[in-house]
């Protein structure tokens, strides 16, 4: 069987932590309570609103829950079917995923994170391909041109071989969050780590750290070292062996990182997120929540109808969070936002504490 079967499904842990490229600016406000008035004075909200959120949501209440940190407190307990965006690839939603060959057009295949020694880094599918034969992993049928595919159903595949992996879907799924309804600041900020969990989009779907090591072995944190890649769409998510697409970005600023100098594969090659399901055009908007009950945003704030830097409007943290007023949050919050052209664009670190099994699937 291939050691990817095994090890990929370790995304459902997730565990690990990667290093932070810079330390948490003082000046940042963190407040993390919101007062309403009621008839007996004022209670404390969280930043959950079941109104921000699509169709996908099928229940939400409050629990009791423990946190990392050992604080017990009341958590939101939100509930999504699986797959919110689409389950079916190449009918406007998801996908597409693996290329059928390195002669197929750049925007007809996805995309991949290669960290190997030939043109490693975030690129379309094809070419991450062609740099991973390059480098000794035969992922490509030398008389064809061919990619080899795994959708990992079957157990007897050849080993001898590297592969693009793609799994099927499973929309009967769903997937429970645990979410602390007044964030508790943590001493240090929590540095995202190879598939950890972050929180999750407006559609429900997982947002999670970089795809798991193609070229090393990371026992626990979904290294493979097995030579087999996982294919991203242009939207920047995929299905997990579990059945459940999840995104490693931010997907309302993929596009902003696809445009971007870094890469500039929306001129080159033509390629962008498209699907209706996600507001690919905003990137400015409301995005999701993260697992410390911080909002998420894009990679600007919106001033006067206007994109805008986020470091123009307050100082931002390490974590590429600050705090100001937006229009889901009149009275103001700290939240996050998406990284402009960095590969993942999700924020680098988390400043609050959280559940440390956040979702579960079902």
């Amino acid at each position: 069987m291939h050691k990817i079967q095994n090890i990929v499904v370790t995304a459902l842990l997730f565990t690990g932590l990667a290093a932070c490229s810079s330390s948490s600016n003082d000046t940042t406000d963190t407040s993390t309570e919101t007062e309403t008035e009621t008839e007996t004075g004022t209670e404390t909200t969280g930043n959950f609103d079941s109104s921000m959120f699509g169709d996908a949501l099928i229940s939400n209440e409050e629990v009791s829950c423990t946190l990392e940190n050992g604080s017990t407190t009341t958590c939101y307990e939100i509930t999504f079917s699986a797959n919110g965006v689409g389950d079916s690839e190449g009918n406007g939603t998801v996908g597409p995923f693996c290329p059928e060959s390195i002669t197929t057009p750049r925007n007809e295949g996805g995309l991949g994170s290669y960290d190997g020694a030939t043109t490693p880094g975030f690129q379309p599918m094809m070419d991450a391909a062609i740099a991973m034969d390059a480098d000794g992993y035969d992922i490509v049928d030398d008389a064809t041109g061919n990619i080899y595919f795994d959708d990992l159903t079957d157990r007897n595949v050849d080993a001898s071989f590297s592969y693009c992996l793609s799994p099927p879907f499973d929309s009967t799924l769903e997937l429970t969050y645990l979410v602390p309804v007044v964030p508790e600041v943590r001493t240090e900020p929590f540095q995202v780590g190879t598939i950890d969990s972050v929180g999750f989009g407006v559609n429900g779907v997982p947002i999670k750290g970089n795809p798991p090591s193609v070229t090393t072995v990371e026992a626990g944190i979904g290294g493979t070292g097995s030579g087999n890649i996982p294919s991203l769409d242009v939207c920047g998510g995929h299905p997990d062996p579990s059945g459940y697409y999840h995104w490693h970005n931010v997907p309302q600023a993929v596009n902003t990182l696809l445009a971007s100098e870094n890469y500039n594969y929306t001129e080159q090659y033509g390629l962008e997120c498209s699907n209706p399901n996600i507001a690919f055009d905003e990137p400015a908007s409301f995005s999701g929540m993260a697992k410390d009950g911080f909002p998420i945003y894009g990679a600007f704030d919106s001033v006067d109808s206007m994109n805008t830097t986020p470091g123009n409007v307050a100082t931002v943290d390490a974590c590429n969070g600050h705090n100001h007023i937006t229009d889901e949050f009149p009275n103001g919050v700290y939240h996050y936002h998406a990284l402009e052209s960095t590969f993942p664009n999700i924020p680098a670190c988390l400043i609050g504490s959280f559940v440390s099994r956040d979702v579960t699937v079902r």
